[in-house]
């Protein structure tokens, strides 16, 4: 001890407690923790491994190449194609609308449309829809040098997961036929839907691990089980008839702008389909931008119209088949009333007595009352049934629609008449074609069919086949077989219009023309029709059969019949279909020797001449080979006929009817070798009624040609059975 150190005495610390304390409970929650370690480690351990490694690895399907679908010679119209889905690190880029900016118009959007997408709260998107490598390559030129929110390039922030896409090469060529694959990759609609379960084939799957962001690490990627390809169906539609139908479907549109058509072509020997197409249309590469009606209607087969004077044959058929009337047996035309009901033939006047072979030709609605009439309601159904109208057709397109029938509570005498002539019942296109074609074929009712066969396309072997099935062997005996398919070569041909007429061919067929019901009232439109021509060629051996309906087409209130709207574009893919089977005319000269002169039939269009003067218009139809004669004098034209597009012969007339002021004077046309139904239009030009006598063409008229007439007057004119040798004949014309 050193001198002078002060010594204290030792005395406990008053904190000392406190921290042996402090250090006894933090070695017990020490020695807590390490026991809840060994806890877990042991009896939870591999639960959770299992879950860790669940976060890391996923399963997912992978998608099976789609089969092809394939034309009649082997085409491919739809097939798989190599495409990217895009993956989008929008959590990267603070500014959404910069990153849209710059990815829209890669992808064809709008800004706009992108920035929802971008602006979700995850940190990765997905673009809905699969990319080809031309749109990959812009993706990721747009992002070029750019760089997002935390510093990085922003060709980093996407990446592409390779997939198949759908790819349709024609477009919308038999679109409605074809149908298209949606979103999930399944078939939607026409072949794609109705053969999905073949043409999709079998998904297989797949493992990967995932990043932290949740996406495939591309080295992890292993296949659990392979997917197997699907099969290739293969059409019976005629690429080179098909080409045929759609230019002139589109021709049609552009001069009418129907609501809606349809145009079905088929072998009637077999119900193959050779062709069809529906309007409106869509592209189904570009599925999501088309009209959704277009989508969801095939007019072809998923609508039920009335058929109007094309029903007539098979009132007529039911008939010759029950004896209940004679070709020969004639009756009163005109008008007749069942029940206070007053029912007109199409003209109002009717041709005084006539036979019931001529009530075909000239399409008497008061012909076909008085037969449906005497058929009954149970006749007529049966016939119907007979024939295929009272069941679906078994095409094997999705959604066939129904006919529609008077229900039995409502089978009164009225309703029995007007079904006679197609009124107040509805048929499908399909049916229409069925029916038809069994007349065409001796009577055999086929069942319409569009697949060809299902080929496995890694062997070539066929997996399924479609044959020609037999519905019905014989709707009707022979005798009525011949009976009907001479009635309708002669409607063509020697009827009162010749429309469908094709010189050196036996062109057998029917017009239609057809009121719109206003589904708000349950009464017609008065200014809205269907019109439609079904016939087949040539009529001694029949090879093609062709159906055209138009609904509501916009024209001339004188033009809305099918003979001056359908039975132009029916005739045109009739003489189309028979050069490309290379079926000659009947005569060793060929068509020029069923010609006067041994010269080709040449046709026109007819010009529009409404809003010139009668100078100006004769000059127009001069140089077209048209002589255009005045109703009224001269003056400006308000109205013509035919109208504006409709295909006459060269040398035909046309007639106009002009504005000259009040009080400006109707002069009655020179109707001479005109058919009953041209003369009749003729007049309706100048609100003239026709009083018909005889059958063929105009040959003598009561009123001098121009003498002064008056609108609703009434003029009676004679028509004879004999073609006229001048051309004043304006063929392409008439009604249904």
């Amino acid at each position: 001890m050193k001198r002078g150190q002060v010594i204290r005495a030792a005395r406990p610390s008053r904190h000392r407690g406190r921290v042996r304390l402090l250090q006894g409970a933090l070695l017990l929650g020490f020695a807590a923790v390490v026991a809840r370690l060994i806890q877990v480690q042991y009896a939870f351990g591999p639960v959770l491994l299992t879950h860790a490694r669940e976060a890391e690895t996923a399963t997912d399907v992978l998608l099976a190449p789609r089969g092809a679908i394939l034309d009649a010679a082997g085409h491919p119209l739809a097939y798989d194609i190599p495409a990217f889905m895009l993956d989008i690190k929008s959590g990267a880029f603070p500014d959404k609308l910069a990153l849209a900016e710059r990815l829209a118009p890669a992808l064809g959007v709008a800004p706009k449309d992108l920035v929802p997408l971008l602006s979700t709260p995850y940190a990765w998107v997905r673009w809905p829809h699969p990319v080809l490598e031309p749109v990959k390559a812009k993706v990721l030129a747009s992002l070029k040098g750019w760089r997002d929110g935390e510093g990085h390039l922003a060709e980093q922030d996407v990446t592409f997961t390779p997939t198949e896409q759908r790819f349709y090469p024609n477009g919308s060529f038999a679109a409605n036929v074809i149908g298209y694959v949606n979103a999930d990759g399944r078939g939607a609609g026409g072949i794609e839907a109705e053969y999905d379960r073949y043409l999709a084939g079998r998904n297989g799957l797949y493992t990967y691990t995932r990043d932290g962001d949740g996406f495939p690490i591309a080295s992890s990627v292993r296949i659990l089980a392979p997917a197997e390809p699907g099969k290739d169906v293969q059409l019976t539609i005629d690429p080179v008839i098909q080409g045929f139908v759609e230019y002139e479907m589109d021709e049609l549109v552009r001069k009418y702008h129907p609501a809606h058509a349809a145009i079905i072509v088929t072998n009637p020997n077999t119900g193959a389909v050779l062709g069809m197409a529906s309007r409106p249309t869509f592209d189904p590469n570009r599925y999501a931008a088309a009209n959704p009606v277009a989508l969801s209607n095939n007019w072809a087969v998923n609508t039920a119209f009335e058929p109007g004077s094309t029903f007539k044959v098979l009132t007529l058929a039911a008939a010759l088949a029950t004896h209940t009337i004679s070709l020969n047996e004639t009756f009163q035309s005109g008008h007749m009333t069942v029940l206070g009901h007053r029912i007109n033939d199409w003209n109002y006047t009717g041709w005084g007595v006539i036979n019931f072979q001529q009530a075909l030709e000239y399409s008497s609605n008061v012909g076909f009352a008085t037969i449906a009439l005497r058929l009954g309601w149970n006749n007529l159904l049966h016939y119907m049934k007979v024939f295929g109208y009272l069941d679906k057709t078994g095409i094997d397109l999705p959604a066939e629609a129904s006919s529609l029938v008077f229900p039995p509570q409502e089978r009164g005498l009225v309703q029995l008449a007007t079904s006679g002539f197609g009124q107040g019942i509805a048929v499908t296109p399909m049916q229409q074609v069925a029916a038809i074609g069994a007349i065409a074929n001796g009577g055999r009712l086929m069942r319409p069919y569009v697949m060809q066969k299902v080929i496995d396309p890694k062997t070539g072997r066929v997996v399924a086949e479609n044959r020609p099935t037999v519905v019905n062997p014989q709707v009707v005996p022979p005798d009525v077989i011949r009976a009907l398919q001479k009635t309708l070569v002669l409607d063509v041909s020697d009827g009162i219009d010749k429309t469908g007429y094709l010189p050196g061919y036996d062109v057998a067929g029917k017009t239609g023309t057809a009121n719109v019901v206003d589904p708000k009232t349950g009464t017609y439109y008065k200014d809205r029709f269907i019109v439609s021509f079904i016939g087949y060629a040539p009529g001694w051996d029949p090879k093609v059969e062709v159906f055209v309906t138009v609904y509501w087409p916009k024209t001339a209130a004188w033009n809305e019949w099918g003979s001056t709207i359908a039975t132009p574009v029916a005739r045109k893919l009739l003489q189309e279909c028979l050069q490309y089977y290379r079926i000659p005319p009947r005569g060793k000269a060929g068509v020029a020797a069923a010609t006067p002169a041994g010269s080709a039939i040449k046709y026109v269009q007819t010009p529009n001449l409404v809003g010139q003067s009668t100078s100006a218009a004769q000059a127009v139809g001069k140089r077209l080979g048209l002589a255009v004669e005045p109703i009224d004098g001269p003056g400006t034209v308000i109205r013509q006929w035919p109208a504006p597009g409709v295909e006459v012969e060269q040398g035909s007339k046309m007639y106009v009817a002009t504005a000259d002021g009040p009080g400006h004077r109707l002069l009655m046309p020179d109707l001479t070798g005109l058919s009953m139904r041209d003369a009749a239009n003729v007049l309706a030009t100048i609100g003239v009624r026709l009083a018909a006598h005889g059958q063929g063409f105009a040959v003598q008229q009561a009123v001098a040609p121009g003498a002064v007439v008056s609108p609703g007057e009434t003029v009676a004119v004679t028509f004879a059975p004999f073609a006229p040798a001048q051309t004043g004949q304006t063929k392409g014309k008439g009604h249904g």
